[in-house]
């Protein structure tokens, strides 16, 4: 059966290294503010770049982030912080979205598979938005919306996005896109500046890693299982 790479269970993996040196403590939520602002975030602009433009010109997006923003401010640190992240997503939001207003993106939000031969695996991303160079069609800006800067994700995702996309179009991506809202910051990564070969290895060995991780739990599990209780 050939191994299967999925983005975000491979985003989950490598933030969990992040957020904590460990498990969450107990009667932590499951689901974290971050994750649930992201699905707010995610929704948001979803629905801004389904509307046409006459109607994105009388329909501010913070409109928008409101339907699916947490209300619970418990989830968050203190409510100062729930308004604060709550303030620079809208302030960046408005940013980014106001700069293509008139523009529809030639996907959103669609999750796309190939199977890379030099891999030997099935490559599976949500890519949020595409957008096509009006001078070179063949030419395509895919863009990532992230809360926080995370070096390893930024990473991670480009060298997967520039696997996929020699994989499925025989040619690197236009531009790489990370827009991280709360540190008000972008990465814009040329994809002619990509190495073929250093993505595939770079993808290899994080794949490798997370299915050591995952096989080296399920080992301990059994042994766990298997072991007699100690009277």
């Amino acid at each position: 059966m050939m191994r299967r790479i999925v983005d975000y269970e491979l985003e989950g993996w490598i933030s969990s290294y992040s957020t904590a040196m460990g498990s969450p403590r107990r009667g932590e939520p499951k689901v974290t503010w971050q994750q649930r602002v992201q699905y707010a975030v995610g929704h948001a602009i979803n629905d801004y770049y389904t509307l046409i433009p006459a109607v994105r010109l009388r329909t501010p997006i913070q409109v928008l982030l409101n339907r699916r923003w947490p209300r619970n401010q418990n989830d968050f640190p203190d409510p100062v912080f729930y308004w604060q992240v709550y303030n620079r997503v809208v302030d960046q939001l408005a940013l980014i979205t106001g700069m293509m207003i008139y523009d529809y993106p030639v996907a959103l939000y669609e999750n796309w598979t190939m199977k890379s031969d030099a891999l030997g695996m099935q490559i599976s991303i949500i890519f949020q938005a595409l957008w096509q160079d009006r001078g070179d069609p063949t030419r395509v800006t895919v863009q990532k919306f992230l809360l926080e800067d995370n070096e390893e994700l930024v990473k991670a995702f480009t060298h997967l996005t520039n696997v996929f996309w020699h994989g499925a179009f025989g040619r690197p991506p236009g531009i790489i896109e990370v827009y991280t809202l709360l540190d008000e910051r972008k990465h814009d990564i040329a994809g002619e500046s990509l190495d073929l070969q250093a993505s595939l290895d770079y993808v290899r060995l994080l794949a490798d890693a997370r299915d050591s991780e995952i096989q080296d739990m399920g080992e301990k599990e059994r042994h766990v299982v298997a072991s007699p209780e100690i009277a």
